[in-house]
């Protein structure tokens, strides 16, 4: 007869403790279509007084409650058949091929258990545990079982009444053992006590590797021989070491709870700052707060904030142009209010005992800061995470506000000299215990994927597979996981980035091609994805010695790169010089144009843009788009671009083009200022995004004049010829100098 479909448990009554709820249902998520059934302590009596009314006084006159849970289960299961399983079990996997074509299966406690105390005395060499009993119903080894329980009611020990040592003595004297699995501890209690009263068992390297094979992991509470359940904290012992062990202590007081002020940076990525947020509030530390600066106003995160109505979270706009990150950082520690600082990147996952645990590793070792040496790397789209090998980790920091160094102004890396500086001029505690902090890479981090997959090989220790899906339900318990993958914040499949071929003009720009290169750097697209492509047009400066001298540096970041020459002389009037450009234009989009899916063409001279910048206008989803071009005072420098109020007027018509006088039936961006998007009926090309495909079906810049347009003009108008309407984004600002 097969094991009963069904599963036990039981509790006292129905209002079981909160942290074995998870646990509990861990079994009826695991084996869809089993019954189960939590038993209280007053349905067991009445199912032993009604089925077993021979066992009601040998039931009942149990002085110790576990000895009544015992004899209930065994009771239940003889009866009924199915799977009992303490509370405090979890469920790692369903159990169908454990019990498949057997009749009863018990597992063995671990062997280190046979060397405790009271086993020792006794002599055993094996432990069987009634935590978790598979049985079909009537199993002929009931009646064994339950004769040595008529014979132990007198012991006082509940381990030798009705608990392991009673089952031990009763199947070594099983007539029939043929019909009764022992299954060995790897694959019911592949842990053992200390592991678990320690915290080791949190120690998420340990676990993975000891349930392996298991299909389920007992947690050892044992309220009815332990003060209190099980410590759901991390291990007691972690490895710890110090920079300088001869730099001088800071007095830190264990006992005292400081005001430890988390920081925040975050543009864009509400869904991720959110879970971010979930995690600090779920921190155990209970003097904190979260101070969140953001470059510009997220609605939807101004909304969520406002919703959690927690005094203990801040946010902060800033309103200086195109800061750094290093900068917005900076800013964060000002607004910081605490004695203590901890980074906290809106991208990444936070243990709920990180504050605690850091907090802590500062008192015990005197340091000014603590970082971690491994942390966790999640990439979720690729269903892998790691274990990171052995460094300093920038971002794990907590630090004595009066000890940290000021972050330079730098686009990414900024946290790298911030961590030279304190491992150099301060006392730094290394904490080695990867599982407080978890790096998500997304595909949208400061360093691009390539960065991310030199980490993999490197790990000191790998999940993938099945083994991907283990571990991350086991991060579960304590992360937000569920929540980021339920909202797609990092688990859905990003697919590559559009490949992008970048175009500039360059003549007499020699002073401005560093800037221009740094800039580009900036972008916050996937370098393998951008190809650049420069023309240099025979000026008098240097401008093509110093691009050829980058080309090098630029073919190893980029896809391509590429350098072309060709003058078209010297312009002697403004349609003249719009003639040259539109022809430069052409000749550079003939010789750089392969495979890719769109153009971006940019001046060389710009002097600012958000590194953002080719994201937003991909985000625009249209054939043609342009960013809005302004001044060093951040006033409208954007004579291309613009709305017609009406018909162009032909009395405007001069040397063959529309020039009408300015502010005659033309709107610049700053009349739409407020408004995200805009039809427009003209583009300039200081930063001009094209879908790629219209070039290649013809579209181009017209060195002539085309219905009274030339150049970036006279392209729109064929574009709409063409059936592709021009679009502009007024709120995302490029700064050109004023000619």
């Amino acid at each position: 007869m097969p094991v009963t479909r069904a599963i036990h448990q039981l509790w006292k009554d129905e209002v079981v403790p909160v942290r074995y709820l998870g646990m509990a249902a861990s079994w009826r998520d695991k084996n869809p279509g089993w019954t189960y059934r939590l038993w209280t302590d007053a349905a067991i009596a009445a199912f032993v007084e009604a089925t077993f009314p021979d066992f009601a006084a040998i039931f009942h006159g149990y002085q110790a409650p576990i000895c009544r849970a015992d004899l209930g289960r065994y009771l239940i299961l003889a009866h009924f058949g199915g799977v009992y399983a303490d509370l405090d079990c979890r469920c790692l996997k369903p159990i169908e091929s454990l019990i498949e074509g057997r009749r009863f299966v018990v597992g063995l406690e671990p062997d280190s258990h046979l060397a405790m105390g009271k086993c020792a005395e006794r002599g055993l060499t094996r432990l069987p545990c009634p935590s978790f009993i598979a049985s079909e119903p009537r199993h002929p080894v009931w009646d064994h079982i339950l004769t040595h329980i008529r014979r132990s009611g007198h012991l006082a020990d509940p381990l030798d009444a009705t608990g392991p040592f009673l089952l031990a003595r009763a199947l070594d004297g099983f007539a029939a053992p043929e019909t009764i699995t022992v299954a060995p501890a790897a694959l019911l209690y592949p842990v053992d006590k200390d592991a678990c009263w320690n915290g080791q068992v949190h120690d998420i390297e340990f676990w993975e590797r000891a349930t392996r094979q298991a299909y389920m992991l007992h947690y050892w509470d044992g309220t009815w021989w332990r003060d209190a359940p099980a410590d759901e904290g991390l291990p007691h012992t972690v490895s710890i070491r110090l920079n300088n062990e001869a730099a001088p202590r800071v007095e830190h007081a264990p006992n005292a709870q400081p005001l430890i002020s988390c920081l925040m940076v975050t543009r864009d990525r509400t869904a991720q700052a959110r879970v971010a947020i979930d995690c600090f509030l779920k921190q155990t530390w209970p003097n904190k707060e979260l101070v969140i600066v953001t470059e510009a106003p997220d609605p939807a995160l101004i909304e969520h904030v406002r919703a959690l109505n927690a005094p203990e979270i801040k946010l902060f706009h800033v309103h200086e142009p195109s800061p750094t990150l290093g900068d917005l950082r900076n800013i964060s520690v000002e607004r910081a209010s605490g004695a203590l600082i901890c980074q906290w990147d809106d991208d990444d996952l936070y243990d709920p005992l990180r504050l605690q645990v850091q907090y802590a590793v500062l008192c015990r070792t005197g340091a000014h800061a603590c970082m971690l040496e491994r942390w966790l790397m999640w990439w979720p789209d690729s269903r892998r995470l790691a274990i990171s090998r052995r460094r300093t980790w920038e971002g794990s920091v907590l630090c004595l506000k009066s000890a940290m160094p000021r972050y330079p102004s730098e686009r990414r890396g900024e946290d790298g000299p911030v961590t030279e500086h304190l491992l150099g001029h301060a006392r730094v505690a290394l904490l080695d215990l990867p599982r407080l902090y978890v790096y998500v890479a997304h595909g949208a981090n400061t360093f691009g994927p390539d960065h991310f997959e030199g980490h993999w090989p490197t790990a000191t220790a790998r999940f993938s597979d099945d083994r991907y899906d283990a571990v991350l339900e086991e991060l579960e318990r304590r992360l937000p996981l569920r929540a980021c993958r339920a909202e797609t914040v990092f688990a859905a499949a990003a697919p590559p980035a559009d490949r992008v071929l970048i175009l500039t003009l360059v003549k007499d720009a020699q002073a401005q091609l560093a800037r221009h290169v740094e800039l580009l750097a900036r972008l916050d697209h996937d370098p393998a994805r951008l190809s650049v492509a420069f023309l240099e047009g025979r000026g008098r400066d240097d401008s093509a010695a110093v691009l050829a001298g980058m080309i090098p540096d630029l073919r190893r970041r980029y896809a391509r790169a590429e350098l072309h020459r060709h003058g078209y002389g010297v312009p002697s009037t403004e349609r003249r010089r719009l003639e040259i450009m539109a022809r430069s234009r052409n000749r550079l989009l003939s010789l750089a144009l392969r495979d890719e899916d769109w153009v971006l063409w940019l001046d060389a001279d710009l002097l600012d843009y958000p590194p953002d910048l080719l994201r937003r206008l991909l985000a625009a989803d249209r054939d043609i788009v342009a960013a809005h071009r302004v001044g060093p005072d951040g006033r409208t420098f954007d004579p291309g671009t613009y709305r017609h109020d009406g018909l162009e007027d032909p009395r405007h018509l001069r040397d063959g083009l529309f020039q009408p006088p300015k502010g005659h039936g033309r709107l610049g961006l700053d009349a739409f200022q407020h408004e995200p998007l805009v039809r427009v009926d003209s583009v300039g090309g200081s930063a001009l995004l094209i879908r790629a495909d219209l070039h290649r079906d013809g579209l181009c810049f017209p060195p002539f004049s085309h219905h009274g347009h030339i150049d970036t003009e006279g392209l729109a108008v064929m574009a709409r010829e063409m059936g592709a309407d021009c679009w502009a984004l007024p709120g995302l600002r490029i700064v050109s100098p004023h000619e």
